[in-house]
């Protein structure tokens, strides 16, 4: 019996959307070669449309939310711990989240002991952190000493890394003693106070001076010249240019 030619042939003989596809595109012949270049080209601007539209988010992320670099630690850190790189680290935070007086740069903070225990995670901040101790980079042999100065004119001329010589009433008690810091100094200019900062006279009744880095018997030298008849140290101080800076 004859079989009809036009007759649909069964559902798992029919090719499948993927074969057809593959059909239009490979193999060869002009015609081929154009359409792969043309799917080529739409994908690679697909690709690009994309791309764009992720930085063009990722910018206006940022602009809704500022970010900024804290010092955090890497793992729990207890009191008197060193700060190094293995210990804290640098991220991004949201400003907005950021704590007041936080450490922006870990180099800023490397090999200072903390003050307070850290966990992990948690942010460093300036009031966290042991302050530079007054006689760091100083040779192991020498002190710090506080020197009583009655005369706030002789702490204006100074500062923090210059070298001064102290005299006493009989004459230099230390020479070329290096200063590690200057107290603040002022004076009232009303009526007689007895306690507190200043005096009417000019003089500060609390004993401002400087601090200053020497050796055991110059320090000797130094605490043992008299007071004057109303208290106060009797101690000039004399700014030195002829000898070597250190600091």
């Amino acid at each position: 019996m004859p079989v009809a030619l036009d007759r649909p042939a069964p559902a798992d003989a029919q090719p499948a959307g993927g074969l057809r596809v593959a059909g239009w595109l490979r193999g060869p012949g002009r015609r081929r070669q154009w359409r792969r270049r043309v799917v080529r080209r739409a994908l690679a601007v697909v690709c690009a449309v994309a791309a764009a539209a992720g930085v063009v988010g990722i910018a206006r992320s940022a602009d809704r939310q500022p970010m900024e670099r804290v010092v955090v630690a890497v793992r729990p850190l207890a009191v008197g711990e060193i700060a190094t790189p293995s210990a804290l680290r640098e991220v991004w935070w949201p400003a907005d989240l950021v704590p007041e007086a936080s450490v922006h740069e870990l180099g800023s903070v490397l090999g200072r002991p903390l003050s307070v225990p850290l966990g992990r995670g948690e942010p460093l901040t300036r009031t966290r952190v042991a302050r530079d101790g007054l006689l760091l980079g100083q040779p192991v042999d020498l002190v710090a000493v506080h020197v009583s100065v009655p005369d706030p004119g002789l702490l204006a001329m100074v500062s923090a890394g210059d070298r001064v010589d102290l005299w006493g009433p009989d004459g230099p008690v230390a020479r070329s003693v290096l200063v590690l810091s200057v107290d603040d100094s002022w004076v009232t200019d009303f009526g007689a106070v007895i306690q507190g900062q200043g005096s009417s006279s000019g003089y500060d009744v609390d004993g401002a001076g400087l601090v200053v880095s020497a050796g055991h018997d110059v320090v000797g030298r130094i605490l043992s010249v008299p007071d004057d008849a109303l208290g106060r140290a009797q101690l000039a101080v004399v700014l030195t240019r002829d000898r070597p800076r250190v600091g």
